[in-house]
């Protein structure tokens, strides 16, 4: 039997506890996920979401969800304390609570270190034998650090946003990390700019964890969110970086769903 469902609900102070509703499209109801009150969770929906029709269709008519997440340490999970604090999983808890489904499969494919180029490789062969109904492709990050050039970055995404959606499956990206340290490098910032102007004409949602860490770190005035590096997330930031990626499906989700939930 399913947990009840815990509403999230507006925003108040960090460290004070609270739940958020979300506001939706007339006549529709979102899924509800458990927030922690840490994480502010109206400040991490992006303010461009788009639809996920196949994702919907699978909570509709198939009772199965199955999602590929992919990228390089941020999926893999460096800095959580074990398997089950990194956001891929900590995301399907939230899911498996909040969906009428009898399964949420988020397979992780994260690879540490892996820039877009490479992670594009396994991502063309992956999706091919997977058939999930939703990706999540974190991407960026290492391509900001390593020097790759805009413009060579930006033909690796646009590609493969394309390859992407020419399938079945929904595509979500999740952008890049926000510290002190990475937003003094030039090209770092660059690259976070590309994929935001590359994900808006290509009409694909992006989730910005880039503008929700910055926000967080200036109201509280540390990085709590990430470890001793300032580079990998830890497991506060993990769970809200999961808390993101859920309220931006709980956005997306279409009013037929919306109306079973």
């Amino acid at each position: 039997m399913k947990r009840p469902l815990v509403v999230l609900a507006a925003a108040v102070a960090l460290g004070a506890a609270f739940s958020l509703i979300f506001p939706a499209s007339p006549g529709a109801r979102r899924f509800r996920v458990a927030s922690e009150s840490l994480c502010q969770g109206a400040a991490l929906v992006p303010a461009r979401i788009g639809s996920f029709p196949q994702f919907a269709r699978a909570v509709r008519q198939e009772g199965r969800v199955r999602i590929l997440a992919i990228g390089s340490s941020s999926t893999e999970g460096i800095g959580a304390s074990s398997p089950a604090a990194n956001y891929p999983s900590q995301l399907r808890d939230m899911l498996e609570s909040a969906l009428p489904v009898e399964a949420v499969e988020v397979v992780n494919l994260g690879v540490g270190g892996e820039k877009a180029a490479e992670t594009v490789v396994r991502l063309r062969e992956d999706v091919s034998r997977l058939h999930p109904d939703l990706v999540l492709w974190q991407v960026g990050t290492n391509d900001g650090i390593a020097g790759v050039t805009p413009a060579q970055y930006e033909k690796t995404l646009r590609d493969a946003l394309r390859f992407l959606k020419g399938g079945e499956a929904d595509v979500l990206l999740v952008g890049m990390q926000w510290s002190r340290r990475l937003a003094t490098n030039p090209n770092y910032i660059a690259i976070r700019d590309v994929t935001a102007r590359v994900a808006r004409e290509e009409g694909v949602t992006l989730v910005s964890r880039y503008e929700a860490m910055r926000a967080l770190g200036e109201a509280s005035g540390r990085e709590d969110f990430t470890g001793p590096d300032h580079l990998h997330m830890n497991d506060k930031g993990y769970r809200c970086l999961a808390e993101q990626i859920a309220a931006t499906l709980s956005r997306g989700m279409d009013a037929k769903v919306a109306d079973r939930l």
